[in-house]
């Protein structure tokens, strides 16, 4: 094996990742919610994993840059749309989740058509929303596999929390991007 090839890793495990997005969604709908959990537990640490494998051999790419989030986003919004549809997710925090993720991916387009392709770096907060979003559909997918694994108590505040941060991460990153686009330079220059 070429060695130069193994610098494409991280996309593979990332593609991998792209994979299992469906197979989630149809455990979740065929009630097999052990093999949810697991199936997204996988994917959780298969992000880990191709972000670490990229920044610690230096084996970042473009492709990388753009289908890593990609992956996340489309991960997340079909498992909470899957669980919200469902009834095991809360309506209004399932439209949160979507439209905030939704708005960040439509951002990008105009970007790309008004100033060039953007250089796609999450903030911190950004970081801590995914990750609380993540540990809560995982928590209702381990809850829905095992009843009572977690008290009722733990959702009805970690929803509100989730919804804090998902908020506040929606208003921040609309308030970067657009000043980021302002101050582009292929942005003054078209306009």
């Amino acid at each position: 094996m070429d060695p130069s090839a193994l610098r494409y890793i991280p996309n593979v495990i990332t593609g991998l990742r792209l994979i299992l997005v469906l197979p989630i969604a149809f455990s979740i709908f065929k009630e097999n919610y052990i093999a949810a959990f697991l199936l997204f537990a996988i994917s959780g640490l298969s992000d880990a994993l191709d972000g670490f494998i990229a920044r610690r051999y230096g084996w970042v790419s473009a492709l990388g840059r753009l289908i890593d989030p990609l992956a996340d986003k489309l991960m997340m919004m079909t498992t909470t749309l899957t669980l919200g549809l469902l009834g095991h997710f809360p309506e209004m925090l399932m439209v949160l989740i979507i439209v905030k993720d939704l708005t960040i991916l439509a951002g990008v387009f105009p970007y790309t058509t008004l100033a060039g392709f953007p250089r796609i770096q999450p903030n911190l907060m950004g970081k801590w929303t995914t990750a609380a979003q993540i540990f809560l559909l995982a928590s209702v997918l381990l809850n829905l596999g095992f009843p009572g694994t977690l008290p009722e108590l733990f959702f009805n505040v970690f929803f509100w929390i989730v919804a804090i941060m998902t908020s506040f991460d929606g208003v921040i990153y609309l308030w970067l991007w657009t000043l980021r686009l302002i101050d582009d330079p292929r942005w003054k220059e078209s306009t």
